[in-house]
């Protein structure tokens, strides 16, 4: 078969498949299905399209788990497949949105965990996970259930979202069984500055029978299924009359959500949410309302929103009371909410003319993080790009190369600058470089460049002396040849030196010994990794959650 009709076939195959799925509006819409090695992608029962993880991740190891899943919402072959990295401080999946979503757009990204015992150690990892050098959660990983992490933010700069992984304990593997990338509608969420990351611990839905996501919710927020909760005063499920439900509301909920609430049985009490946590941080809520009934002259449903029986500083817009529109979605916000004795309350507390009980269809719960960092200095950035270019054994460093500290690139050094650190040292002797050094004098930073014992040649460039912090330079065991750049051999505050390069002149010959002596060269299938470990703890956002709807 001839590859112009072998192009048609494809083209056609993929045209019938489209055809058969559900539109995005999510102008970005990205399934990895970490450790498969399919190169075909695959739609689930929610119309979702997953690809392997090839593309995005160079490191790591594939593994089948040992038992098999069985989550609802979730797609059991996603889960039972997955990528783990033995080795490294940090690996990073890197994906480029290549223009595809507008300035200042926000993402959601979502990374999963499902262990299934998939080393057979029954011991289930603890490790870290980052985002754009972003310190994101310490992901405490179970024997049999999935663990989800998601953040909303916008990119600081650039076209590229990395997450990380990073090793937190001695023997515990990080490893990764789902990330996914939405974009998401430019008016949701901006009554936060985009300068803050947004973590989502929980999303709900009361009254539902199933979990609720793609391509009900357009841009695929999980919003798990509550039914009615037995208590000393029992809560029902009640399903709208409304046909229909208008919902041009800021955040762009699915319509599914409001089709269902619940409320009290007896109509003179009220709902309420009780929560722990052990964090000291103030959490933010969104909560949904849509009238289920149209009432009549004689009925009305109205509420006053309680936070922790108004002992904290919250904010509640739009202000209370709540009346639940019918046939319309109402979205109010609950900010600022603390906790007291590591515990909290949201009380749906019915006015003094409300002939009806509270009631509440979804509600969703996140914390602003610190934030967002700049990133290691772009000038850098883009040097680094350059050598990895360049060199094959540097290609499989990726994600931010200073942040979150201590997790830099193994070879490389930075300041301490948390927001947009510089690279100070470029560490790559014993890595088997071969061939000629591109200019990446744009790191004008550097104090230390040690190239010692790789396979470099030709004439030692003129750059390379000219970087104004520089003290050290270390070319031994190389191929260099000709003679030693003036912007070298002049400077009186450089440590220089070029020994094992038989075929270079130093002039005068004070400045290098040209003695070569036996030498072993790395293969460049070693690629040079570093033997240093790092197990320096980093602060993390941990989610303790526990909560009843009363």
């Amino acid at each position: 078969m001839n590859t112009q009709l072998l192009n048609l076939l494809l083209l056609l195959v993929f045209a019938h498949l489209s055809s058969l799925l559900l539109p995005v509006y999510a102008k970005v819409f990205l399934s990895i299905d970490c450790g498969s090695l399919s190169l075909i992608p695959r739609t689930d029962n929610h119309s979702i399209v997953w690809v392997g993880d090839g593309p995005y991740i160079q490191t790591g190891e594939s593994h089948k788990v040992n038992v098999p899943a069985d989550i609802p919402g979730f797609d059991s072959n996603v889960l039972n497949t997955l990528r783990a990295f033995p080795s490294r401080k940090k690996n990073c999946y890197s994906i480029d949105i290549d223009n595809k979503a507008e300035n200042n757009t926000r993402f959601l990204v979502r990374a999963s965990f499902y262990y299934g015992n998939y080393d057979n150690k029954s011991s289930p990892p603890t490790f870290y996970l980052q985002f754009n050098g972003n310190t994101w959660s310490e992901v405490a990983t179970h024997m049999d259930f999935v663990d989800v992490n998601e953040v909303v933010f916008s990119l600081k700069k650039g076209n590229n979202i990395n997450v990380c992984l990073a090793q937190s304990q001695p023997d515990n593997i990080p490893f990764m069984s789902s990330l996914e990338v939405r974009s998401l509608d430019s008016d949701a969420y901006n009554y936060i500055s985009s300068d803050y990351p947004l973590y989502f611990p929980l999303r709900v839905a009361y009254g539902t029978n199933k979990t609720i996501r793609y391509p009900d919710d357009s841009f695929d927020r999980i919003w798990v299924s509550v039914g009615p909760l037995n208590s000393t005063s029992p809560t029902m499920r009640v399903r709208s009359s409304s046909p229909s439900i208008n919902v041009n509301i800021e955040d762009k909920p699915p319509e599914a959500i409001f089709k269902t609430a619940l409320t009290k049985s007896n109509s003179s009490e009220d709902l309420a949410y009780r929560s722990k946590s052990n964090l000291e941080v103030p959490f933010h809520f969104n909560a949904y309302f849509s009238e289920v009934i149209k009432l009549n002259s004689t009925q009305k449903r109205s509420f006053d929103i309680i936070v922790n029986n108004e002992r904290d500083n919250s904010i509640i817009l739009p202000k209370n009371p709540v009346i639940p529109p019918y046939g319309r979605a109402l979205e109010v916000h609950i900010h600022n909410v603390t906790t007291f004795n590591s515990s909290f309350s949201i009380d749906f507390r019915r006015t003094d003319d409300s002939t009806l009980p509270s009631l509440i269809n979804a509600l969703e719960w996140f914390i602003v993080g610190h934030k967002l960092v700049q990133g290691t200095n772009s000038d850098d950035v883009k040097a680094l790009g350059l050598l990895q270019k360049s060199f094959v054994q540097l290609q499989d460093s990726n994600g931010d190369p200073c942040l979150p500290s201590p997790y830099t690139w193994e070879w490389v050094e930075c300041n301490s600058d948390p927001d947009s650190p510089r690279i100070i040292a470029l560490n790559l002797n014993d890595f088997g470089l071969t061939g000629i050094l591109p200019d990446f004098s744009a790191m004008d930073a550097l104090i230390n460049i040690n190239l010692s014992n790789n396979n470099l040649t030709q004439e030692i460039p003129e750059f390379l002396g000219t970087f104004p912090e520089l003290t050290e330079l270390n070319l031994a065991d190389n191929n260099f040849f000709g003679t030693v750049p003036s912007s070298i051999s002049n400077n009186v505050n450089l440590m220089f030196t070029a020994t094992g390069n038989p075929d270079l002149l130093c002039t005068p010959t004070s400045i290098c010994n040209t003695v070569t002596e036996p030498r072993i060269i790395p293969s460049p299938v070693d690629k040079g990794r570093s033997s240093k470990t790092f197990a320096q703890p980093i602060i993390i956002l941990l989610i303790m959650f526990s909560g009843l709807l009363l």
